[in-house]
């Protein structure tokens, strides 16, 4: 019953924004195992990372929309694209752009613990140890895993490795390869505090990598959905991670966390319908979105902005 009501839902949602995104591709098969994932949640299982203090999950399905079918694609990370997703924001939706305007940070998509040169493999490493922990615990769970299998940048620094409380942090080693961690014993791997799911999770992430089913060319080559697809297919991540990675380390345009709780709250304040449990549905998160394309990626980001401004009264 699960699988054929995804199904349904799959194809509904393709229904509905074909006529504004003539390249989107669903992964109907990944969709029916992630909806029985989130539905019945294991122990280590749960699909959450802490990018922000308001992210969160939710049980509806994620929407995952395809940029134009063009590579190389646009990236967030361009300063022109950028500004023509404010441009974009601003005159399609002019209650957003007020808040753009009045809000002061400027919007970089980046997460703290990602570096300059990061691969797509040590990104979703990164992702499969920062689940369900606080920002905190997850660093140092990271710099444990980094002391053990990682290599110092500046060998100068190795007396400083069995000092507790050393002034060292991730960003000053260099991270194992997926050939290094494939080979791991998970037991092993435990030892420097991953439960024993997380690193499966994270020997499968190597393997991946390792035997080239992924690389940073073929991820940067797919569309939005065939990412989403190769990746939730991978024991681990779920479709949040999956849109948290397009958004963030391949800076797509057009992504829509329809999981994540702060924006679901966000928009249904931002657009003036009813919050609740069962609402707002996937279908009608990409319908009030549609009015984003194709920048609903920077439009998310302030939505995670709007989230920590919404009273319980208001």
């Amino acid at each position: 019953m699960t699988t054929r009501r995804s199904a349904r839902l799959v194809a509904k949602t393709a229904e509905t924004t074909a006529a504004a995104l003539p390249a989107l591709k669903v992964a109907t098969k990944a969709s029916k195992v992630t909806k029985e994932r989130i539905r019945k949640p294991k122990a280590g299982k749960s699909d959450v990372v802490a990018i922000s203090s308001t992210a969160s999950t939710s049980t509806t399905t994620v929407a995952v929309a395809a940029v134009p079918a063009s590579f190389p694609f646009p990236s967030l990370s361009t300063p022109q694209v950028m500004e023509d997703a404010l441009r974009h924001l601003k005159s399609a939706d002019p209650k957003l752009g007020k808040f753009i305007d009045k809000t002061a940070e400027q919007c970089v998509l980046s997460l703290d613990r990602d570096q300059d040169g990061h691969t797509s493999y040590i990104s979703l490493s990164q992702s499969i140890i920062y689940q369900q922990l606080a920002g905190k615990a997850a660093a140092a769970i990271l710099l444990r895993f980094l002391k053990q299998y990682g290599r110092l940048k500046d060998e100068s620094k190795a007396e400083l490795l069995p000092v507790d409380g050393a002034n060292l942090d991730s960003g000053d080693f260099v991270f194992p390869t997926p050939e290094q961690v494939a080979a791991i014993d998970t037991e092993e791997l435990k030892n420097v505090g991953l439960g024993q799911r997380k690193a499966e999770y994270l020997k499968e992430v190597a393997r991946k990598f390792n035997d080239g089913t992924l690389s940073d060319e073929k991820l940067a080559r797919m569309s939005d959905s065939e990412v989403a697809a190769a990746l939730v297919a991978i024991r681990g991540i779920g479709p949040w991670t999956a849109d948290m990675f397009l958004m963030f380390h391949l800076k797509r345009t057009n992504i829509l966390p329809t999981l994540d709780l702060a924006v679901r709250k966000a928009m249904c304040h931002h657009f003036g319908v009813p919050f609740g449990k069962k609402t707002p549905t996937h279908e009608h998160m990409v319908e009030m979105g549609q009015i984003w394309e194709p920048y609903r990626s920077v439009a998310t980001w302030y939505m995670w902005k709007l989230s920590g401004t919404i009273t319980q009264k208001s």
